[in-house]
């Protein structure tokens, strides 16, 4: 086993399963992209990025039982029992392994606001002859706001021979589509903001057509939807721009990761990605702090009660430091300092009376080239981890001051950094972080709606400003992120019939109200299908040139960027 080759995170759950067998792969199904076989012969398998020679021949692996589901490039994703992952990482073709994650799923009054009716009408513009893809949670292709539009669904969760970009799940076309449900709703609710055909809640690009991708969230398999609806569109001769309302922590935040890398490798002219921001605005998930050299330093990070499983912290600082690592449970229990591992095996177990932390310490990604150490905490047991202040220890053994950036990772959406290690901003992750991707933050529009049974509901958020829960940037190599705000506070979008919401949230039998960057979202998407619907060869620097030059924040001249408004809220009219 090259252990070097495997990210940190991958190295943890190989570990876990090396000691705990096929039981620790439970434990880590959300960091890892685990897939259970339906058969209790066949071993569980797991979703990987391979990072390798462009032009490398890996067919030769499925000896191992290893899927690449893709024949070229330096990034391709693959399928793989957790066994194969010694001879993948011992192939002289492949640099670098890591894991997929699973990621999170991020018009009534709304298009007023940044103007969108007026810049259709000014231009004759519907988004026909446009492709717009949506890899989310599926869609109603019933929905009268869809009829006729929707071109295919990938389901990447049913059974099926998959497509070339993936052989897994099943593709349907026509009355087939409706096998295909979206239970959850986000899709659908996503796709009408984007191009839903309706008199009174009517979408940007109406007349744009569809490509819809329902994924199960794994990074590696949105990966694989992003090229799927790329090569569709090329070849159907069309241009496309492909909607994700979705994202996650588990990266560098500087656009490195390995979805990012796709979404920029596939992006050009006539090929656009529109990714949401994040909504963890008002959560405390990233600390960071300034170690100086020769010193210590302490974060803290509070663990609620019986709450958390498992946590992770993901860690990264530049190549130019070198710190060691060490953890103090909120009983006072310490691990010893972790130094840079280099030769052999960087995961190093500690078995503390109250809990059980593994810390990870390889040396620099090949990617980025920067460090990137994880740790993980469990519990003593089958006890959740124990709650309560945890500090976070490093030591700067190297002779320049680093700049140290944490984002806490849990089964629980509940681990959050406190006091001075708290630092409110670099929130936009994967794939938001992308370079050629249209960043999307969230601005509200609406506070308060009146639902199916005639009540008026309010929303705590401050009206016709940047969205409380938007996600600030910069992106951690202060590259600047979001690129925009658009509309994503209580809007109204289409509802899928199979899915279950509380009628709080419901307008009519059709239509229901949601709020996030994942609304926002979808409001840019339909405004460059318009936009390539005038010029199909626009490339992801002239979109993204056009949006900032027509987005302004209030007070503040145009070209201002800010964390949390990007280049400000977009205005339609002058595009």
């Amino acid at each position: 086993m090259r252990h070097e080759k495997l990210s940190p995170g991958l190295l943890l759950a190989y570990e876990d399963y090396q000691t705990e067998g096929e039981q620790a792969l439970i434990t880590h199904r959300r960091s890892l992209g685990i897939i259970a076989s339906k058969s209790p012969v066949k071993p569980t398998k797991s979703v990987v990025f391979i990072y390798c020679d462009s032009d490398a021949d890996l067919s030769h692996l499925s000896q191992y039982g290893i899927e690449v589901n893709q024949n070229s490039g330096s990034v391709r994703t693959a399928f793989l029992p957790i066994d194969g992952l010694d001879p993948l990482s011992e192939e002289a073709a492949v640099q670098r392994i890591k894991p997929s994650r699973k990621l999170k799923l991020r018009m009534d009054v709304a298009p007023k606001a940044v103007q969108i009716s007026d810049f259709q009408s000014k231009n004759a513009l519907t988004g026909k002859g446009v492709i717009i893809g949506i890899v989310d949670s599926g869609i109603d292709s019933l929905h009268p706001a869809f009829a006729g539009r929707i071109l295919r669904v990938w389901d990447q969760t049913l059974p099926g021979p998959g497509v070339p970009d993936g052989g897994y799940g099943a593709e349907f076309t026509g009355i087939q589509m409706s096998v295909s449900q979206d239970t959850n709703g986000h899709g659908t609710h996503v796709a009408g903001i984007a191009s839903g055909s309706d008199t009174t809640y009517g979408g940007v690009a109406p007349e744009a057509e569809l490509i819809i991708v329902k994924s199960d969230l794994q990074d590696a398999h949105i990966a694989d939807g992003v090229r799927y609806i790329f090569r569709i569109a090329s070849e159907l001769g069309r241009p496309a721009v492909v909607n994700l309302s979705l994202g996650g922590h588990a990266d560098a935040h500087d656009g490195s990761d390995s979805l990012s890398k796709v979404i920029d490798a596939e992006s050009g002219p006539g090929r656009i990605v529109c990714c949401a921001a994040g909504n963890e605005g008002n959560d405390n998930i990233h600390g960071q702090a300034h170690v100086t050299n020769k010193r210590s330093k302490g974060m803290r990070f509070n663990v609620p009660l019986n709450q958390v499983g498992i946590l992770w912290l993901n860690a990264w600082y530049g190549s130019e430091g070198e710190l060691e690592v060490s953890v103090r449970s909120p009983n006072g229990f310490v691990t010893p300092f972790q130094k840079i591992i280099t030769e052999g095996n960087p995961s190093q177990k500690h078995d503390l009376p109250d809990s059980q932390v593994e810390i990870v310490t390889p040396g620099p990604d090949p990617i980025n080239g920067d460090h990137n150490f994880f740790v993980q905490i469990r519990g003593k047991g089958n006890s959740p981890v124990q709650g309560g202040i945890w500090q976070l220890r490093v030591r700067n053994i190297s002779s320049s001051d680093t700049r140290l950036d944490i984002w806490t990772l849990d089964d629980a959406s509940a681990v959050f950094f406190t006091g001075t290690s708290v630092k409110d901003s670099l929130k936009i992750g994967s794939p938001g972080a992308a370079a050629s991707a249209v960043t999307v933050a969230a601005y509200t529009t609406k506070v308060k709606y009146t639902d199916i049974d005639n009540q008026v509901r309010e929303m705590g958020l401050e009206l016709n400003t940047i969205s409380e829960f938007s996600s600030e940037g910069p992106l951690r190599n202060n590259a600047q992120k979001p690129d925009v705000a658009a509309p994503g506070a209580m809007i109204v979008s289409a509802l899928s019939s199979a899915a279950n919401f509380d009628r709080s949230m419901t307008i009519n039998s059709k239509f229901l109200v949601m709020a996030g960057t994942s609304m926002a979202t979808p409001f840019v998407t339909g405004l460059v299908a318009l936009l390539l619907q005038r010029n199909p060869k626009l490339d992801p620097d002239a979109v993204k040139d056009l949006l900032r030059k027509n987005s302004t924040i209030p007070g503040k001249t145009t070209g201002t960027f800010d964390n949390k408004w990007g280049f400000g809220l977009i205005n339609a009219v002058n595009l």
